[in-house]
C-alpha cells in the first residue's frame, strides 16, 4: 500500500505512543506527511518523528494536552502549517481512570470528559475548517462504549460512547455540505429529499 497517501498530510493525536505512534507510522509508510501530538512524551514523539523522517517523509511533533481545549484551539493553526495543511485527523489521544463509582472524583471525570470528548470535538471542529474536499477524520473508540468487561470502567466507557455517538451525528455533517439526497428531520431521523 505504500504511496497511496503520497502528497497527503495527517496529524494523529496522542501519536506519541502505543496504538498512536504505530498509526503515525503507518500513515507514513503509505505516503504521508504526519504532524503527532503528545502530552508528556517528548522523548516518544521524538522516536516517531525520527522513525518517520528516516523514512523519507516530514513530521512534526507537537506539545499539546488534549484535555485543555483552549489550548488545542490556539495551537491547532500552527500543526497544520507546519506541514502545509490537513488531510488526515485521526483522533487517538485517550485518557483513562479505572477507579470503581464511588472512588472517583468530579476531576476525574472532568479530566476523562476534557481528553476523550471535548478533546476530540475540538480537534475535529479545527481540523474541517482547514480540510479540502477528499478530508478523513478517523475516530478512535473502545468496545467499552458496548460493554464494560472489568469493574470501575464506567466513566471511561461513558466517553468512549459520547465518541461513538458523535461519530454517527458527524457523518451526517459533511455529505450535508456536499448536497446529499438525505436531511435530517427535526426529530433527528434521516428522511430522502
Amino acid at each position: 500500500m505504500s504511496g497511496t497517501l503520497d502528497g497527503k498530510v495527517a496529524l494523529v493525536t496522542g501519536g506519541s505512543r502505543g496504538i498512536g505512534a504505530a498509526i503515525a507510522k503507518r500513515l507514513a509508510q503509505d505516503g504521508a506527511d504526519v504532524a503527532i501530538t503528545y502530552a508528556s512524551a517528548q522523548a516518544k514523539a521524538d522516536e516517531v518523528v525520527r522513525a518517520i523522517t528516516s523514512s523519507g517523509r516530514r513530521a512534526v511533533a507537537i506539545r499539546a494536552d488534549s484535555g485543555d481545549a483552549d489550548a488545542a484551539r490556539g495551537r491547532s493553526p500552527r500543526r497544520w502549517r507546519a506541514l502545509g495543511r490537513i488531510d488526515v485527523l485521526v483522533n487517538n489521544a485517550g485518557a483513562a481512570v479505572i477507579t470503581p463509582l464511588e472512588q472517583l472524583t468530579v476531576e476525574d471525570f472532568d479530566r476523562l470528559v476534557g481528553v476523550n470528548v471535548r478533546g476530540v470535538f475540538v480537534a475535529t471542529q479545527e481540523a474541517s475548517r482547514h480540510m479540502g474536499p477528499g478530508g478523513r477524520v478517523i475516530m478512535i473508540g473502545s468496545v467499552n462504549s458496548d460493554r464494560v468487561p472489568f469493574e470501575g470502567g464506567s466513566l471511561y466507557a461513558m466517553t468512549k460512547g459520547a465518541i461513538a455517538g458523535l461519530t454517527r451525528g458527524l457523518a451526517r455533517d459533511p455529505a450535508a455540505r456536499a448536497g446529499s439526497r438525505s436531511t435530517t428531520s427535526s426529530r433527528g431521523r434521516s428522511r430522502p429529499t
